[in-house]
């Protein structure tokens, strides 16, 4: 008897550690990673009930050279554009970008709280990159964040990086190439997150029809548009339905001196704008919507039509015009090449009948990525811990190539220009500042930070800056310190009274509780006066535009400690063109910096300058 049961207790225990093994053998095998694959098994219905899954990508990013037929096509539009103003800069991009075999990567989608492992394979010959994931907060892994020598060593050309954080951001967003060039030829895809109150219980977004629409619109350096990477795209929709449509737009190229935005509409169909940068906000029904670079704008497009519909085979023109931004003006050239050079439209096919109608007010003629955010604005935010004052400038300067003077413009923040540094910020920081003692300025031959906020704080610039004449800018790497759990107020200024310029903040989204436009002579003492602040539910976003001879007003909680990036997109050649700005967020109460609340992986790349030694003997 005692024997049986110890060869049934034996039996058990084999069975058990089989089952188990086998259970380990199942998950690896279906989330291992698939060269081949573009979407991954992630893209499901989501429910708060179940695990986080693994979601795991490999994206092989490739540059290849543009087709002569596309390149004369090209040029010739952007000489007849502007007759000639685009022709220098158009040459300068005669390649783009393939993300998986694609020009415009895939669509990456996944439920809140998966864990997202992405394996980024750079097979360009001679160029490193960084993927930047926008909208989440990386608050546990802030070197994932994308931004080369901040937060990693750039991706080197043949070698392999592997990204891994949480979705926690629900809400359209991006991944894309750190630098301008990179986002506007190709190196975009969208990332897409997620969440059970979203699909089923939310009054305006559980109505939508379960196939949601992904447009990521760009324009090129010559002005040409493209959905999802095609000149010519087709839409397919069904009638009687509300779909949910996600809009991306790219446009990181100057083509022209005053910074057209755009006119997104479609042909007789509603649009009701629900979401700006993955935050909802009330419904705000309008007849077309105004696209600045890097919004991220969620729409509900109603493909019913009532008793006018002519139902499968119908089709209805997809419209994006160029439009002045609000003190400027178009080259009218340039907006009847960009309305008319690609042709995008919404065909209906099959008919199904209508969907739930949800009752709103009438439209308005258009929508310009202001509303009233869905949740009401936090009380904590009413008063602020620190605020931090940036004033956008930039000063016409003259270089000297092959022998010849030429007209050049430098810009700067505060008066000060950013440079990246020589070697990993988020690594090196940390011991510069123990070593020192001093948050203000570090100074140790890979790290020439400046400080300066605006607010009578005192200046800190390196020592190479002290005898710079006062009307040229020092180079260096622009920080501002904040702690973590404090609320923060950000002034942005732009005194470009030429070019609107566009940010967006790394790690946080902010809430804009104020604008303004001022006229040229305007005194900073004037700011208290010139703002009203609106804390009655503001718009929610981590993208903003500012336009010349304007200014914003940000505010926000610094609540995860990591150096944050509050980055220019308008640096179209470069990482950088002087207009950045990197927020060192400390540790809490306890812990003495922003290192603290983290930890680097011990085997995670590193990046430094190789100099020999000062004096050596032959």
């Amino acid at each position: 008897m005692r024997r049986s049961r110890w060869i049934s207790l034996l039996v058990q225990r084999v069975l058990i550690t089989v089952a188990v093994f086998l259970a380990a053998m199942l998950v690896i095998y279906f989330t291992a990673i698939n060269p081949k694959e573009i979407f991954s098994p992630c893209d499901r219905p989501c429910k708060r009930a179940d695990w986080p899954r693994i979601c795991r990508y490999r994206l092989v990013i490739e540059k290849r050279l543009m087709p002569k037929s596309l390149l004369a096509t090209t040029d010739q539009a952007a000489a007849t554009t502007t007759g000639g103003h685009l022709a220098w800069q158009h040459q300068q991009h005669r390649h783009y970008f393939l993300v998986n075999g694609r020009h415009t990567g895939p669509a990456l989608t996944v439920c809140e709280r998966d864990f997202i492992v992405i394996d980024i394979v750079n097979r360009i010959p001679g160029q490193s990159i960084a993927i930047h994931w926008t909208g989440q907060s990386q608050r546990r892994t802030p070197f994932m964040d994308g931004v080369p020598m901040i937060t990693q060593c750039p991706i080197a050309s043949y070698t392999t990086f592997q990204y891994k954080f949480q979705a926690d951001h629900v809400g359209t967003h991006l991944y894309h190439g750190f630098s301008a060039e990179e986002r506007g030829l190709g190196l975009v895809g969208a990332f897409v997150v997620r969440s059970e109150h979203e699909q089923r219980i939310h009054p305006v977004t559980s109505g939508c029809h379960q196939q949601e629409l992904v447009w990521i619109i760009a324009e090129t350096d010559s002005g040409a548009l493209s959905i999802n990477g095609r000149r010519s795209f087709v839409q397919q929709a069904k009638p009687g339905l509300r779909y949910r449509l996600r809009v991306a737009f790219v446009s990181p190229f100057e083509t022209l001196p005053e910074g057209c935005q755009h006119w997104l509409e479609v042909d007789q169909h509603r649009l009701t704008v629900i979401a700006l940068d993955g935050n909802l906000l009330e419904p705000v029904p309008v007849e077309r919507v105004a696209l600045s670079d890097g919004d991220r704008i969620d729409l509900i497009l109603e493909t019913s039509l009532g008793k006018d519909a002519s139902g499968a085979g119908q089709e209805y023109e997809i419209r994006l015009v160029s439009v002045a931004s609000y003190n400027g003006s178009c080259e009218q050239e340039h907006l009847r090449f960009a309305s008319s050079s690609s042709r995008f439209k919404l065909k209906y096919v099959g008919t199904e009948a209508a969907g739930t109608q949800i009752l709103m007010k009438e439209p308005d003629d258009a929508g310009d990525a202001r509303g009233t955010s869905w949740d009401h604005f936090p009380a904590e935010l009413r008063d602020v811990d620190k605020t931090i004052r940036l004033v956008l400038t930039k000063r016409a300067v003259q270089r000297e190539i092959l022998g010849e003077l030429f007209q050049d413009i430098s810009y700067s923040v505060n008066g000060f220009s950013f440079v990246f540094p020589t070697a990993v910020m988020l690594r090196k920081l940390l011991p510069a500042i123990r070593r020192t003692g001093s948050r203000t300025g570090v100074e140790d031959g890979q790290l020439h930070t400046c400080s300066g906020n605006g607010t009578g704080g005192g200046r800190w610039m390196p020592k190479k800056c002290h005898q710079l004449p006062p009307d040229e800018s020092c180079e260096c790497v622009h920080v501002e310190h904040v702690e973590a759990g404090h609320r923060v107020e950000l002034v942005l200024i732009n005194e470009d009274p030429d070019s609107d310029h566009s940010y967006h903040l790394h790690g946080h989204s902010f809430y804009l509780v104020g604008a303004a436009h001022f006229e040229e002579g305007w005194q900073h003492q004037q700011l208290d006066r010139l703002l009203r602040r609106n804390f009655d539910r503001p718009v929610r976003r981590d993208t903003v535009r500012i336009g010349r001879r304007s200014l914003v007003v940000l505010r926000f909680v610094a609540s995860h400690a990591g150096l944050w990036l509050l980055r220019d997109l308008g640096a179209e050649h470069g990482w950088s063109r002087g207009l950045d700005v990197l927020l060192v967020v400390h540790g809490r109460a306890g812990r003495t910096a922003v290192g603290d609340e983290f930890d680097i992986p011990g085997d995670f790349p590193t990046c430094d300058s190789f100099v020999g030694p000062k004096y050596f003997l032959i």
